[in-house]
């Protein structure tokens, strides 16, 4: 028997099924499954706090747009900032010499940094406290996280570094014949149950609790798993093969010591 009959051989096309010219990928999909998923929590959220129900589409949009936005600012500037400074309509411009190639690149690091201040804006546009509407979007965010990684999964994006655990993948869509890990399926996974843990502490806690808190363990227990499960991750650019840690562990770092500074910071005033 072969060695690597006992992996698992990836070779979904990331293509959905087509509509005439038109092809619908599963990242679409788990896409769209991420905002609606997210939607439904946080519709449930607010007739729990007897909250306006428009508050919905306005945080919804709101982050949405900021996270499309700042995710592939991120992905260029933070990944590949050389190539793109010298050709910057290339972030955003679906074409290249002429030929449609579609957007592609996304980082979640890049959308850490934009939401906040799109929520920020909107808190302060509704005129209710900026860490109450972080709080509860917090609790919605690893839930699409969950649906998004499942979409690079079937995109074979985002690659582990090769393996020999027999739950490896080899991704035949990229003409590979060696197992990777699997880290798409590592990160959802962890997504997954940190979407649980903040939706179940939040239905214990709610009211109990200082604005904040919820902020700082989303921050503190997202990037602490994707700092550790960068590790499985094949290197995206020289730094990344040349260095201690890699880009994304570096920007993981901020959000752990943010979360655990916003923790600190929400129980010392909850005391006060």
């Amino acid at each position: 028997m072969n060695a690597f009959d006992c992996f698992i051989k990836w070779n979904v096309s990331p293509k959905a099924f087509s509509i005439g010219q038109l092809d619908l990928r599963y990242y679409g999909l788990f896409l769209i499954t991420a905002f609606i998923s997210a939607s439904i929590v946080f519709y449930l959220i607010l007739k729990r706090e007897n909250q306006s129900l428009f508050l919905l589409p306005v945080t919804l949009n709101a982050v949405f747009l900021s996270a499309l936005i700042g995710a592939r600012l991120g992905e260029c500037l933070f990944y590949f900032p050389e190539y793109y400074l010298n050709n910057p309509l290339e972030i955003f411009i679906p074409f290249k010499n002429g030929v449609y190639t579609g957007i592609g690149g996304l980082s979640s690091h890049g959308a850490a940094f934009a939401i906040p201040p799109a929520l920020y804006l909107t808190a302060k546009n509704r005129k209710i406290p900026v860490l109450w509407l972080m709080d509860k979007v917090c609790v919605t965010i690893p839930l699409a996280a969950f649906f998004i990684r499942l979409g690079n999964l079937f995109n074979s994006e985002i690659l582990g570094t090769e393996t020999s655990v027999f739950w490896g993948f080899i991704f035949e869509q990229r003409n590979e014949d060696f197992p990777r890990h699997p880290v798409q399926l590592y990160e959802a996974v962890c997504y997954l149950a940190i979407f649980f843990f903040l939706y179940n502490f939040y239905k214990r806690t709610q009211n109990k609790i200082p604005q904040g808190t919820i902020l700082g363990l989303f921050l503190s227990l997202t990037f602490f798993s994707r700092f550790v499960l960068e590790t499985f991750k094949a290197p995206l650019n020289a730094f990344d093969q040349n260095s201690l840690f890699n880009t994304g562990q570096y920007l993981s770092l901020i959000f752990i010591f943010a979360g655990a500074i916003i923790i600190l910071i929400s129980s010392l005033k909850g005391k006060l």
